[in-house]
């Protein structure tokens, strides 16, 4: 490989796809030209571009090459985790050591990056800033992101799908984390899908009666392996309640007598097969307060 000349050719052409990065033809002339001298980003850029692609061949060239094709990224990122589409990054998983290592503004390689994974790294004010600058406008969705923190997350503009690590309800009542979060969420501009993971039974009641409930926001909430809720403000059935063991009955009545806080008109609910009949009524006498309900 020619280094000298593909670095001529990335900084011609980078910057171009940068800040058109849905443009498919600027990147597809660019892997033409990285092509030429034998860069493998040009092959790379290439294969995922590809109608028929080969997995293998891009599997290969990913093992060998991610942690140089993460490096423009700066060292926020937990290498190796990057997932690029069409030979640029497009869902990055924050490393450990981005809470101390988050620069003033984010590099132009972050123009292409949708989605970010913060799995659960400790926030400051800084944060909220970053996320504001115009080389993340392409950001739409945030992943694990710890309650504590999402107080500083500022109003990212385009985020649409977030994902926070829960429960809401235990820290409200103790501490740390502030009452009213879910209000400053329902802040978010482009907010149309919140999830929160690892939720307790009180969730439902706060999420019900925050201003999110106001807005036509996707909600899913989820105790893991117990049960889950999902809100869609604009279905035909808006409500959905998944029991996932049984061992959670108890909590499960609660989340349906809490669910109508979301509105009466329509709940679907599912279970594990094999509820015994004085279960079942439990449930049932529990969804009483809806007017129209599905039992799947």
């Amino acid at each position: 490989m020619d280094g000298s000349r593909s670095a001529s050719i990335l900084e011609q052409w980078l910057p171009r796809v940068h800040a058109n990065p849905e443009d498919e033809s600027v990147r597809l002339v660019m892997a033409d030209q990285l092509l030429e001298v034998g860069d493998p980003l040009g092959e790379f850029i290439m294969l995922q571009c590809s109608a028929a692609p080969d997995p293998a061949r891009i599997d290969a060239l990913l093992a060998k090459h991610v942690r140089s094709w993460e490096q423009p990224l700066g060292g926020l990122v937990e290498p190796g985790t990057t997932r690029f589409e069409r030979g640029l990054p497009v869902a990055v998983r924050m490393s450990r050591e981005a809470a101390r290592l988050i620069p003033l503004e984010p590099g132009p390689a972050w123009c292409s990056v949708r989605e970010i994974d913060w799995a659960g790294v400790a926030w400051s004010v800084v944060h909220g800033q970053w996320l504001t600058h115009p080389h993340l406008r392409g950001v739409t969705r945030m992943r694990r992101v710890e309650l504590f923190w999402a107080r500083l997350m500022g109003q990212p503009p385009n985020v649409s799908r977030l994902e926070l690590c829960g429960p809401v309800g235990p820290q409200v009542r103790g501490a740390p984390a502030a009452a009213d979060v879910l209000d400053r969420l329902a802040l978010l501009p482009s907010l149309s899908w919140l999830e929160l993971r690892d939720a307790h039974v009180d969730d439902v009641s706060l999420c019900a009666n925050s201003r999110l409930a106001t807005k036509r926001v996707r909600l899913d909430i989820v105790d893991q392996g117990g049960w889950t809720l999902t809100v869609r403000p604009g279905a035909e059935v808006p409500i959905e309640a998944t029991l996932m063991s049984e061992r959670a009955i108890d909590a499960f009545e609660r989340v349906l007598l809490a669910a109508e806080g979301f509105g009466t008109r329509g709940l679907r609910v599912r279970w594990e097969r094999g509820l015994d009949a004085v279960r079942v009524e439990r449930l049932r006498r529990a969804a009483s307060g809806f007017s129209h309900v599905e039992w799947v």
